[in-house]
């Protein structure tokens, strides 16, 4: 009996840890596939203003934007540019289950006609929160963008 309750007890810690990582095994299945772009930038790599000039700007969206209790780390982007709607489907069907099996809470969500659709999703722990958003036309286009900010202690 401990012997079974120890595996199942493994078992479970495996699928979680396995299962917690599951869009970004999208960008890392898709990002040398040619029928995306992929973009990857790592912290704020290409801010056109450095730290020292942000901290002398005094408007309101400087302190909105710059002064938030959060630091990117990571951002990630995969662009489907594919008139194969077949495809398309299969990959919105990824990204969704992903989404779901990952935990994201949906926070926004727009649509615009019956193939057009914005969404907005993020996942919070104690130190880190994530966002997604997923861009969505009828023509074949699809816009994966991920981003993750590690949380400022106050």
């Amino acid at each position: 009996m401990k012997k079974l309750f120890s595996i199942m007890l493994i078992m479970l810690v495996f699928s979680a840890v396995a299962s917690a990582q599951q869009v970004e095994k999208l960008f890392d299945k898709y990002m040398e596939d040619e029928r995306f772009n992929y973009v990857y930038r790592k912290g704020s790599a290409g801010s056109v203003l450095d730290r020292a000039d942000l901290e002398n700007l005094k408007t309101d969206a400087f302190n909105i934007r710059f002064k938030s209790d959060r630091n990117k780390e990571n951002e990630k982007m995969l662009i489907l540019n594919s008139a194969n709607e077949s495809f398309q489907k299969s990959f919105m069907a990824e990204v969704d289950k992903a989404l779901e099996s990952d935990k994201f809470e949906n926070t926004s969500y727009v649509r615009n006609g019956k193939d057009n659709r914005v969404s907005e999703y993020i996942r919070k722990s104690s130190d880190k929160m994530e966002e997604v958003r997923v861009i969505k036309n009828g023509s074949g286009n699809v816009v994966l963008k991920w981003e993750l900010y590690t949380i400022r202690k106050k």
